[in-house]
């Protein structure tokens, strides 16, 4: 391999990049634009759910039960009525998103050691919405009727459970969502660069250029490694912007080896730059480049990588995710930023990553040929 050869695509290369301002925003920092807004998209959580209240009972013991409801925040009270067809109105106009009925008789049923019936009537056209208020009113439904029960009994407070029960998070003790969701995240959008990598050899087709290039005494291995190495340099600026949008902006630890990071980063940047490259050898348009590396890189990247559906839960299915880079430096990033992990601990989906990237670099050097 001569270097000097190396060196000339890739000075090309680079200055095709720093000039042209779309293909740098692509590569450099496009991924943290997405990374920002899809954090925000991803880490919403339910709360303040409007709540219809339709009592017909009007007692201290259903005015404590809906209080109980709305107690914690998360469904909040917005309009009270004692017709069935406000509640219908309100569901549909949406300025409801469920309703509690209270029957009468609820307190005589109550105090008389009965089981009052109440009816909750919910919005299902936002199933997320619809099963967080169903769940809510369950949970806090039986926190009140058990101080209610012991209330009854004397106990003047809830018994003592059978079992001394105690819990401890590790890794994210308060449950944020966004804390879990942004390490993942890193990892589908640093397929932006690769997606850009794409376009490296069908732009040359599409321009007429590579004839010049193929006239060269440059070789198929100088070629390729001067077009994809601008990109693991522009890349690895990205993956450096991500992670200290991540530590400072969302406030994700970073408990493992910072150098490590960069390390494994620059291994999977390879990985998906050779895939990349491998489109672009085989397609033979930007167009079709980018629809490829689109369907190849973010479909994978936000459904089989584990993000939301965890690897265990796929069934056959994770044989085919773990075919997929993304899929190893999501489990790299959260072993990384969360757990703290080392290379002990990591090793495995490293190895897969070098192997993914020295047989994505071998297959596009095998299809490569310097003639027309």
């Amino acid at each position: 391999m001569n270097l000097t050869q190396v060196w000339a695509v890739l000075r090309k290369e680079w200055w095709h990049i720093a000039r042209d301002r779309r293909t740098f925003v692509l590569v450099a920092l496009s991924p943290v634009l997405f990374l920002v807004v899809m954090a925000y998209s991803f880490a919403v959580e339910v709360r303040d759910v409007d709540l219809a209240v339709m009592d017909l009972d009007s007692s201290a013991a259903s005015r404590s039960y809906v209080a109980t409801l709305t107690d914690s925040g998360d469904l909040r009270e917005c309009c009270r009525t004692d017709q069935y067809a406000d509640v219908e109105g309100w569901l549909v106009d949406g300025k409801a998103k469920a309703a509690v009925v209270i029957p009468p008789g609820f307190a005589d049923a109550v105090e008389g050691g009965g089981r009052p019936s109440v009816q909750v009537i919910v919005d299902g056209t936002d199933p997320n919405t619809a099963e967080h208020a169903m769940s809510h009113i369950l949970s806090r439904t039986e926190a009140w009727g058990a101080r209610r029960l012991a209330s009854a009994i004397g106990l003047g407070d809830l018994p003592a459970a059978p079992i001394d029960l105690r819990v401890r998070t590790l890794y994210n003790p308060s449950l944020e969502y966004i804390i879990g969701i942004v390490p993942a995240l890193i990892a589908v959008v640093l397929s932006l660069p690769a997606m850009a990598a794409s376009l490296a050899i069908t732009r040359e087709k599409e321009w007429g250029t590579l004839e010049g290039l193929i006239a060269t005494p440059i070789g198929r291995v100088e070629l390729l490694l001067g077009k994809l190495l601008p990109y693991e340099v522009t890349g690895m600026l990205s993956v450096v912007l991500c992670a200290a949008v991540a530590v400072w902006w969302f406030g994700v630890p970073m408990r493992g080896s910072v150098w490590l990071y960069l390390a494994l980063s620059a291994i999977y940047l390879l990985a998906a730059l050779s895939l990349g490259l491998l489109i672009s050898v085989l397609v033979p348009t930007q167009q079709a480049a980018m629809l490829v590396a689109f369907l190849v890189f973010l479909f994978p990247g936000f459904f089989l990588s584990g993000i939301f559906i965890p690897l265990a839960a796929m069934g056959e299915l994770r044989y085919e995710a773990l075919m997929f880079p993304t899929t190893h430096y999501v489990l790299i990033n959260r072993g990384l930023f969360l757990k703290g992990a080392g290379l002990d601990a990591l090793w495995p989906w490293a190895t897969a990553l070098v192997l993914f990237a020295v047989a994505e670099f071998a297959a596009a050097l095998f299809f490569f040929r310097k003639h027309l």
